[in-house]
């Protein structure tokens, strides 16, 4: 077998396409191959209506970068025929071995976004890949608005997640929709504008009428957004972000009533910050024997802690009703106890209520957000940051929007 039957194989070439001639440059280390059209071709297919139309001319020498052949950099070069066709007029024949206008084959491509998921660095696919940043970037950016114009429009999203993530230091947030499992959505800010114009974008006209319920944080902006484009769905408060404000007032607590022993030369709640921030269950052995310890006091840090731990009953009512019992029996132990940053968190629960209460009808959290979330903070660690919103908004969809990012292999 020859050198031009040989890439004649390897890149899957058909009749009327055939390997004219194949160059090794070795101190280039690199293989160009020309690709043409047998001498018998007349007619070839309009690219428009796919009707066999005589051939007109052939455009520009152009090259695709191509899957490496033993470690060299491989090229093909051609020059695409343009046929004359009674309908469309003249028109580019596009080349089976690649997308109209890609400066790259569609083996390559493949292969190129092949890699990139799997290392989820730019900077490193583009040195594996022998390609520049830029060139990546584009490539990726190419591939999202693919995956996105494949996207089923009429899949049925149930339930849709509003939630946060930081693109860099400060107060610098990105809006992420997302139906449970993916992200349908990235827009800058964390405002309800943002808010809205995500879930339009991320949503169809015809899933927007099918969601049901919103999961989110007590963000008034999120609220607000909701309201405007899902009015017909109902608003569903994370649990998960519940139990965090809990969190976050014992700990406060904690410090409060730290600082107060510290002066009295008690150090009995140093060191415990994490006692009282996990779950027990999760505890280890010594940090349960020290807490068992600390139960025998009359901590103001124990007594928050205890309320927060109740409030855990609450995700397992089974009716309204109860969850509405439960929780005026919790609000007026926390009334008694007088802690003001549990008051405060009770008071923002009894503000929005109906979103806190609505978790027992559809048992639906923002879990599967915040582990997508948690990937995102991940991959921008890893990335080192990304130059703009709208690099990192790409990114995000790249990685985690699920989409159908493959070019079409076969024409």
């Amino acid at each position: 077998m020859n050198d031009k039957s040989l890439y004649q194989k390897l890149l899957g070439l058909t009749s009327p396409w055939e390997v004219v001639s194949v160059t090794l440059d070795l101190e280039k280390e690199a293989v160009r191959v020309e690709v043409g059209l047998e001498e018998k071709t007349k007619r070839l297919p309009c690219p428009e209506c796919q009707q066999p139309c005589p051939t007109y001319d052939h455009r520009e020498e152009r090259t695709w970068r191509h899957l490496d052949s033993c470690g060299f950099q491989t090229w093909l070069v051609a020059r695409a025929p343009r046929v004359d066709c009674s309908e469309h007029g003249i028109q580019t024949v596009t080349a089976p071995w690649s997308a109209p206008y890609s400066r790259w084959t569609l083996a390559f491509e493949s292969f190129a976004l092949w890699l990139l998921q799997a290392t989820q660095c730019q900077a490193k696919a583009a040195r594996l890949l022998r390609v520049s940043e830029s060139q990546l970037r584009e490539l990726m950016k190419q591939s999202v608005e693919r995956g996105l114009s494949r996207r089923d429009q009429e899949r049925s999203v149930p339930h849709v997640t509003l939630d946060e993530t930081s693109q860099g230091r400060g107060l610098h947030y990105l809006t992420i929709v997302g139906d449970g499992e993916r992200v349908l959505e990235v827009v800058e800010e964390h405002t309800q504008n943002a808010a809205e114009t995500a879930l339009k974008r991320g949503l169809s006209e015809a899933q927007r009428q099918q969601v049901k319920t919103v999961t989110m944080d007590m963000w008034s902006a999120f609220e607000a957004a909701k309201e405007v484009v899902l009015p017909q769905a109902e608003t569903v408060y994370d649990r998960f972000h519940i139990a965090a404000d809990l969190n976050e007032a014992v700990d406060q607590t904690r410090k409060k009533e730290h600082r107060q022993l510290s002066q009295e030369g008690n150090a009995s709640l140093k060191g415990t910050k994490y006692l009282w921030l996990h779950a027990p269950e999760h505890l280890s052995e010594k940090q349960r024997k020290r807490l068992e310890t600390l139960k025998a006091g009359e901590l103001e840090t124990l007594k928050a802690w205890t309320l927060k731990e109740a409030f855990r009953s609450f995700f397992r009512c089974e009716t309204l009703e109860e969850g509405n019992a439960f929780f005026q029996n919790w609000e007026q132990e926390v009334r008694q106890l007088g802690n003001g940053a549990l008051l405060r968190v009770a008071e923002q629960l009894k503000t929005h209520w109906k979103g806190v209460v609505a978790y027992l009808r559809h048992r639906v959290t923002n879990a599967s957000a915040e582990g997508l979330n948690s990937q995102i903070q991940a991959l921008k660690a890893t990335a080192r940051g990304f130059r703009n919103a709208l690099c990192f908004r790409r990114a995000i969809l790249f990685f985690f929007g699920h989409l159908n990012l493959y070019p079409q292999t076969s024409q």
